[in-house]
């Protein structure tokens, strides 16, 4: 069985400029839907792992756009009473950072230029 990936929705697989509500979606980011298509050949568990709920919009425009995926907001290989946060073995978001074990300092860094660009 091979292992499982997430990817995050707004800022990776759709292009992202801010709140606009659920049913605004941005134009697909086509570089991350090829390496989703690549992965699903390999065999590959995709998940999307987003703060936007499953509605028909969604899916919607997940199909139009071709979007290979498995689950939404849930592993559906996690075990029973698990929260609802997906295991996985890489995660691909555009707010993320990596903990390799840097120092307060560098990783305080890391976080503030974030936050700080955050809309």
């Amino acid at each position: 069985m091979k292992k499982t990936i997430c990817f995050d929705f707004d800022g990776v697989i759709a292009s992202y400029d801010g709140w606009k509500g659920f049913d605004i979606l941005g134009e697909p980011n086509e570089e991350i839907i090829k390496v989703m298509r690549m992965l699903r050949l390999e065999g590959y568990h995709i998940v999307i792992f987003t703060t936007r709920p499953a509605t028909e919009v969604l899916i919607k425009w997940l199909a139009k756009n071709n979007v290979p995926f498995d689950d939404i907001n849930r592993n559906s290989r996690n075990p029973v009473m698990t929260s609802c946060k997906p295991i996985y073995h890489a995660f691909i978001d555009d707010r993320a950072i990596n903990y390799h074990g840097q120092k307060q300092d560098q990783i305080l860094k890391e976080i503030l230029k974030i936050a700080d660009g955050e809309d």
